[in-house]
This record gives C-alpha cells, structure tokens and sequence, in this order.
C-alpha cells in the first residue's frame, strides 16, 4: 500500500507543478513481482491507489487498465534492475525546446552537469509502440534521462524521488534555456 500512496502523491504532485496534465504522462513503481503503474484515461491528479494497475514480469496486466506506455516502463525495468521507478511526462519546455531544435548537452545553468549528467535526444517515434519501448529500453542502462522526440520526457530512479527530481530540474533548466533564447540570452562562454 506504501507504493501505492506514493505514486498518488506524486502523480498529484506533477500534476500541481503543470508537469502532467489531465490524463496524459505516466508514472510507475517496481514491485516484487511485476510493477505498478497509472491507469490509462484517468486524470492523474485524481488517482487514488484503488486507480492503480498493475503489471506482472511477463507483461500481463493482473490489474486495472494500465497506461498505454506500459511497455515502455516493462522493458526498463526488465533492462535495468537498478531501475526502481519510471517518469513520462510531457513537460511544454522540453517539448519547445526541442521543437526548435536545441542542443541538449548545450545549456547554460550547471545543474544540467552537475544533477542532470548526461541526457539523450531520442527521435520521434510512436507513443506506445514497441518500437519506442525497444530504443528506450536499449539506453535505459546508461541514460537515466531521456528526451522523446515531439513527445516528452522519461527520468527513472533508484527511487521515485529521484525519477521525479530529475524531471522537475529537467523542465527548470529548459524554462530558463527558453527564455534566455527569447529574452536576450547569454554570452557562449558561459555555456557548461
């Protein structure tokens, strides 16, 4: 039940800071015997832990009516034992950003070194698809942030916390990146 209640809470937090919106972006936790993860077509910020589907390690859903992106966080997981929890999000500054082409390992503010590490740039490929689960999944043991091409963002973490933290300082960074692009910007050299 710990689990559970904590991915309501951070599916409510998300929520709050405009990182999921209504029904879209997923979240997930590794259990024993499978993992759980948010349901498909539910407002996530209204999920209480009766909402939550499950997934067993041979990708059969033994509960609820799990996101479509299910695969994606089973393939992870299968990929990366370290893996404890699973992020998608579609966060609007990503997505602008990389919508206008942005360098990812070209940000200005250090947190992008120092917290964030390394990010890879994945291209467009269709939500939900095997496909995307696959290309993801292949990166999963290196990159604990990836950017999904006209899609959004996925972070996992050793725990939930640090999935979400990624998350939160991945759209802090772009937000600021934006509006340096569009508001005067910075010197080169400043540049990590």
């Amino acid at each position: 039940m710990k689990k559970l209640n904590e991915l309501c809470f951070f599916a409510e937090y998300l929520s709050k800071k405009g990182l999921i919106i209504g029904s879209e972006g997923n979240i997930s936790i590794r259990d024993k015997d499978g993992f759980w993860i948010t349901p498909s077509k539910k407002i996530k910020e209204l999920l209480n832990p009766k909402d939550i589907s499950f997934v067993n390690w041979e990708g059969k859903s033994l509960k609820g009516n799990p996101s479509s992106e299910w695969i994606m966080h089973w393939k992870i997981y299968l990929k990366n034992p370290l893996t404890k929890s699973v992020i998608h999000t579609h966060p609007i500054y990503v997505l602008l950003l990389d919508f206008l082409g942005f360098n990812f390992d070209s940000f200005v503010l250090p947190e992008a070194g120092l917290i964030l590490n390394k990010i890879k740039v994945l291209p467009y490929l269709k939500p939900g698809s095997e496909e995307l689960a696959n290309i993801v999944s292949s990166f999963s043991d290196v990159y604990k942030i990836m950017v999904l091409s006209r899609h959004g963002a996925l972070t996992w973490g050793e725990n939930i916390e640090e999935a979400v933290n990624f998350t939160l300082i991945l759209e802090k960074i772009c937000k600021i990146e934006y509006l340096l692009k569009n508001f005067g910007g910075v010197k080169n050299e400043n540049k990590i």
